[in-house]
């Protein structure tokens, strides 16, 4: 696994590929194509949050439902973050640059 540099990096690119991958660029190179369904599985909203924490203590892997990880729209909140509303209206998920490094480098 790939430590965070002291900065913070950006992403130069952020594209929807295929209907369930989207690929991200970042300034220092590192290219890496994420599954929607993982990005959405890690919606940093309160809300979501509190669902995997609560799945997690009782051993349960929910199933995601049709819809539930494509992507409609990706907007920038700020200058350091975007927000992704799925397909079944969900967008309170800030996707920080820092939170969107660390899961893609979870995922590496």
């Amino acid at each position: 696994m790939r430590s965070i540099p002291d900065r913070i990096v950006r992403p130069v690119q952020i594209k929807q590929v295929t209907p369930s991958e989207l690929r991200i660029t970042w300034d220092d190179g590192l290219e890496v194509t994420l599954p929607t369904e993982y990005l959405r599985r890690r919606c940093p909203c309160a809300t979501c949050l509190h669902e995997a924490e609560e799945n997690t203590s009782r051993g349960m892997f929910p199933l995601m439902l049709a819809g539930q990880s494509t992507i409609k729209g990706i907007g920038q909140s700020g200058r350091n973050a975007i927000i992704i509303t799925w397909g079944d209206g969900h967008n309170t998920g800030i996707y920080t640059w820092e939170y969107l490094r660390r899961i893609t480098e979870d995922y590496e």
